[in-house]
């Protein structure tokens, strides 16, 4: 499957990595989350919108990221807090070589670059908590391109 089309109940969750140094940037959780969580940002989907669509639309327009590349792997979790609802994770480079300096400030203030095994080592919860081992997969590159179930 290219891209999966939203039916209105799905979020897309992108995952923005800097390659040279196989870091993702992380958000702490909202406070009615998890206690001392880290997480990607979600965006809700709008119906029929692919997610790369949806992906590239709030991070160029809402969150004004310069030009970015949305990686063909594609992770698939069902919404523990929508029935039916499906959350799509993907990975997303900036379109050069490094993202500017100000990139992490565009989603909060204490954002943070880390590398699964810092997390790891840490001991910090990330959710969804399937991220850690689907980047790793990425990094190593044994999962395929397209579309795969995290559940």
């Amino acid at each position: 499957m290219d891209d999966a089309p939203s039916d209105g109940r799905d979020v897309v969750r992108p995952v923005l990595i800097d390659s040279s140094k196989r870091r993702l940037l992380l958000i702490p959780s909202a406070p009615d989350s998890e206690v001392g969580s880290w997480t990607v940002p979600t965006f809700p989907m709008r119906p029929g919108e692919t997610v790369r669509r949806a992906a590239l639309r709030h991070l160029r327009r809402v969150v004004r990221l310069p030009a970015l590349r949305v990686q063909p792997l594609i992770g698939r979790l069902s919404r523990r807090d929508v029935p039916q609802g499906v959350q799509y994770v993907v990975v997303v480079r900036p379109a050069g070589d490094s993202w500017p300096s100000a990139t992490r400030f565009a989603f909060a203030p204490e954002a943070q670059w880390w590398t699964t095994a810092e997390l790891r080592r840490s001991g910090e919860r990330v959710e969804p908590a399937e991220l850690l081992d689907f980047m790793d997969g990425y990094w190593e590159g044994w999962l395929p391109d397209g579309e795969i179930s995290l559940d």
